[in-house]
């Protein structure tokens, strides 16, 4: 009986040890394999946005951003945004653009910067 369990468990050992280690994304960097949902949610809704107009002049402008739910977002360069992982870094007549934050540490994302065209 104990020569059967020591079998066994050689048996189960050997198992153990000849798995191959799972396979990662190599277009992802290694440290990086999943990016937290609340940084994916902030990046959809940031898409779903529509700019509606900008007015302004020189460096002084300002933007109105239709959301997804209806609600306006009057947005300029040095006021804060509704949103945590994005910042505007860019605001001229027709364009918005917005950039991550934290490129560093969340470099998961599918992109680092997102612009805004305006639309009627």
């Amino acid at each position: 009986m104990r020569l059967y369990l020591l079998l066994v468990s050689l048996l189960f050992s050997a198992e153990v040890l000849t798995q191959e280690p799972p396979r990662r994304n190599p277009f992802i960097p290694g440290e990086i394999t999943q990016c937290p949902a609340a940084i994916l949610a902030e990046e959809q809704q940031l898409l779903g946005w529509i700019l509606r107009g900008v007015i302004g002049r020189n460096e002084n402008w300002y933007g109105w951003i239709q959301a997804q739910n209806g609600n306006w977002i009057r947005v300029a360069r040095h006021k804060p945004l509704p949103l945590f992982y994005w910042q505007l870094d860019n605001l001229r007549y027709g364009s918005a653009q917005f950039s991550d934050k934290s490129v560093g540490s969340h470099a998961c994302r599918s992109q680092n910067i997102i612009e805004l065209k305006l639309r009627k």
